[in-house]
């Protein structure tokens, strides 16, 4: 009987030890599952996170392409033999090329590229994901970017297969809201003065920044007369001749004290102010030295050459 009692505790004890031993490799096994869903969540979002800093990388580089020569770069290689992009620089983390484009129209420019799931339910929430990453992002429904490829590519809600493509686009860097216009003041000048042109980047050729001028009366005394008298102002107009080697005088306005130092590299604007008093437009006959009393401040600023511009000021109606 003992010996019975001790076979029946043995073959217990035996039996426990197997449940043990099952539910230990149940934890493992619920364990390296985790870890594997986790590391491919993490994968996933380094993939991501990497595709959408590469396409602002392209964004970039396009923006400081077009500050240098006033047009946009035709493709990827153009940016990376000008070096405004690395040349290691490839696909992206699913395996896709970039491709780029723009649209002479509206002057936006487009990153567009490819990304692949395993089914199209999940490349659309991928694609979904990583255009909210991006500045105007959208995906659209297409297998081929390299020939569709377009800021006017349309967005789509879900994709037919699984691959879908996202595209991010940018405006021209005077329009970017990320760009703030950049202004320059030129200085403090006297009327009759000359200010020289800032130098645009693009060279002198088709795809050159326009070099533009803004002239603002900052001071502007009384005008003496023949006779000493002082002669209130009515109204004052400053303004900037068109820029050339040798600028052109103030025509109808008279020449302050200073004038253009030829002997510096140009082109210059001239700078003038024209003033009316109760007697009409003061002039150098008047006083020949009454520029010495006024002031002009100058601004400039370069202009792309596709920046659209609003029409001339003609007629004033309350109608």
């Amino acid at each position: 009987m003992m010996t019975n009692l001790k076979n029946g505790l043995k073959n217990r004890v035996f039996g426990f030890t197997l449940i043990e031993m099952l539910l230990v490799l149940v934890i493992i096994a619920a364990i390296l599952v985790g870890l594997l869903g986790y590391t491919q969540q993490k994968t996933e979002s380094m993939r991501r996170d990497r595709t959408a800093m590469q396409m602002q990388q392209i964004e970039n580089a396009a923006m400081a392409y077009y500050v240098s020569t006033s047009s946009w770069p035709a493709n990827i290689a153009a940016l990376q033999t000008a070096g405004f992009l690395p040349s290691s620089l490839g696909n992206n983390p699913y395996a896709n090329p970039y491709f780029i484009n723009s649209d002479s129209s509206t002057g936006n420019f487009s990153v567009c590229t490819a990304v692949t799931s395993n089914n199209s339910d999940n490349a659309m929430t991928l694609a979904q994901t990583l255009a909210g990453m991006l500045p105007l992002g959208f995906v659209t429904d297409t297998d081929d970017p390299s020939s569709s490829c377009s800021p006017n590519m349309t967005p789509t809600t879900s994709c037919s297969q699984t691959s879908c493509t996202i595209v991010t686009i940018v405006n021209i860097p005077g329009q970017n809201l990320n760009n703030a216009r950049s202004v320059n003041f030129a200085g403090i000048y006297k009327n009759g003065a000359c200010v020289p042109v800032p130098q645009c980047p693009g060279g002198t050729g088709s795809n050159s920044m326009k070099a533009s001028i803004m002239v603002v009366p900052v001071s502007v005394s009384g005008v003496y007369s023949n006779n000493s008298t002082v002669l209130p102002i009515s109204s004052f107009t400053a303004r900037a001749t068109p820029s050339a080697m040798t600028p052109n005088t103030c025509a109808d306005m008279a020449a302050g004290p200073q004038s253009c130092n030829l002997s510096a590299p140009g082109p210059y604007w001239r700078v003038c102010l024209q003033v009316i008093t109760e007697k009409g437009e003061v002039t150098s006959v008047t006083n020949p030295q009454w520029g010495a009393m006024t002031s002009l401040m100058a601004l400039t600023r370069c202009v792309p050459n596709n920046e659209p511009s609003g029409s001339d000021f003609s007629v004033y109606t309350n109608d």
